[in-house]
């Protein structure tokens, strides 16, 4: 994924030195881009946090339900 796409961001934090070392040297071994698994990072945290916030309807007690069994 290019560095200035239009479609792109930059975004900022800290992280440990020792941290970003180590992420740095995994991804190049998996011959991946940090933007690219920072992307399929926080697509997955926020998947995580929308189930949590919102979890889906369940049917049974105290649910009622609209259908004409």
């Amino acid at each position: 994924m290019g560095k200035k796409s239009p479609d792109m961001a930059e975004i900022n934090g800290y992280i440990p030195k020792e941290l970003k070392r180590k992420f740095k040297t995994v991804c190049a071994a998996a011959d991946r881009s940090m933007s690219d698994v920072l992307i399929e990072l926080i697509e997955g945290w926020i998947e995580e946090q929308e189930a949590q916030n919102n979890p889906p309807a369940k049917k049974g007690k105290g649910i009622e339900d609209d259908s004409d069994d």
